[in-house]
């Protein structure tokens, strides 16, 4: 990681203190691009020592109530028979382990407190949450709930929220804000050019990382050199992502076509999960090894069984940039691929997804999705459903 000395220094702190048995928590906030992820990322690296849990929000999927919670805590589910009878009958329910409704969503909170306090309980223990703006808004209450009530559990919660992004509101909570490198950090990362070059690309990028990675990267031969006019490089007062995106596209367009099929599923998939996303990449033809130019190229991250997206807007792109054909046959795949895996809430969602039309048989799955969600309490993703 290039710069960002004061950010650092403060996650590591947090940590230390987990080490001693001290509980943090701190909202990460900025622009598309800035640097968030790679700050969590950082967290993660120089979490020695300490157990890290990790959920990304998804945009096309926050309707999916308690969804980014469950994600969150499923690794450390075993540990739910240790919570008061009362509290694990809360968490039970608010994920769909029992036929009850949830009654009330200050014991699903107390269940979430006390599921990290023993998740902590022989060592620290590292809580990333990225994108948070996408989580559903359930998820998002229930952690910055027990976020709040941290105190002496060794848990450290980092929550990363892009700025200007509509989606579940993350509030009280410390904040960070990640704002634009320096000059001398961001030349680092665009070596190579001239210094007129450097200047206007760091002048352009207005110090996003991401921003001055991507358009280094697209200067033609030419520009490289030193040959910029006065409209060489657009204009970054406004539009970066999109800019960002359109960079992504053309990148993903340049890749085998089996390797953007399961790119495609993978954007369209909410579970990061791995086999999920290789059982329904099998139904659209495509297997295993075409997701090896994907991840040779960084656009995805693998660890164990778990798919990560580089960056949310490589995500966008994946999916944005594909066919409605294709989007409504990737949906399909993931449908069929979830029903196998009995995860029906999911299935319904991504059944709704492929349907261009009026659909009696989906319009009853989404009923039933509704009336799940209104037993938790979870009102807007029954409405939405």
């Amino acid at each position: 990681m290039q710069g960002r000395y004061a950010e650092r220094e403060r996650i590591e702190q947090l940590l230390a203190d987990a080490r001693r048995g001290m509980s943090g928590v701190l909202l990460v906030h900025g622009e598309a691009g800035i640097g968030k992820t790679a700050l969590l990322d950082h967290a993660a690296g120089r979490a020695h020592g300490v157990r890290v849990l990790r959920v990304e929000g998804i945009e096309s999927e926050m309707e999916m109530a308690f969804g980014g919670l469950h994600q969150l805590l499923l690794p450390v589910m075993d540990l739910a028979g240790l919570l008061p009878e009362p509290q694990a009958a809360a968490l039970r329910s608010a994920f769909g382990l029992s036929g009850d409704g949830v009654r009330d969503r200050f014991s699903v909170g107390l269940a979430v407190l006390t599921l990290l306090s023993e998740a902590a309980a022989d060592g620290p223990l590292l809580c990333l949450v990225d994108d948070a703006q996408w989580l559903d808004q359930p998820s998002v209450d229930m952690l910055t709930f027990a976020a709040r009530r941290l105190r002496a559990e060794g848990v450290v919660m980092l929550f990363a929220v892009r700025d200007g992004a509509p989606g579940a509101a993350v509030r009280g909570l410390p904040r960070m804000l990640v704002e634009g490198l320096d000059r001398a950090d961001a030349a680092e990362l665009v070596p190579g050019l001239p210094p007129y070059v450097v200047d206007r690309v760091v002048e352009e990028a207005r110090g996003n990382p991401l921003a001055l990675i991507e358009l280094s990267a697209a200067l033609t031969p030419a520009q490289r050199a030193g040959r910029l006019g006065p409209s060489a490089l657009p204009d970054a007062t406004a539009g970066l992502p999109s800019r960002l995106q359109d960079g992504f596209l053309e990148q993903i367009r340049r890749l085998p076509e089996a390797a953007q099929v399961v790119l495609l599923v993978a954007a369209a998939d909410d579970t990061g999960d791995l086999t999920v996303v290789l059982r329904a990449s099998g139904r659209l033809g495509a297997a295993v090894e075409d997701l090896e130019p994907a991840e040779r190229a960084g656009f995805v991250l693998l660890s164990g069984e778990a798919l990560r997206f580089r960056h949310p807007l490589v995500r966008y792109a994946a999916y944005q940039g594909a066919p409605l054909a294709r989007r409504i046959a990737a949906h399909r795949a993931l449908a069929g691929a979830l029903g196998e895996a009995g995860q029906a809430h999911r299935r319904a969602w991504h059944l709704a997804a492929a349907s261009t039309g009026p659909d009696e048989e989906v319009a009853e799955e989404l009923e039933r999705v509704a009336e799940w969600a209104d037993r938790r309490q979870a009102m807007a993703s029954a409405s939405a459903a």
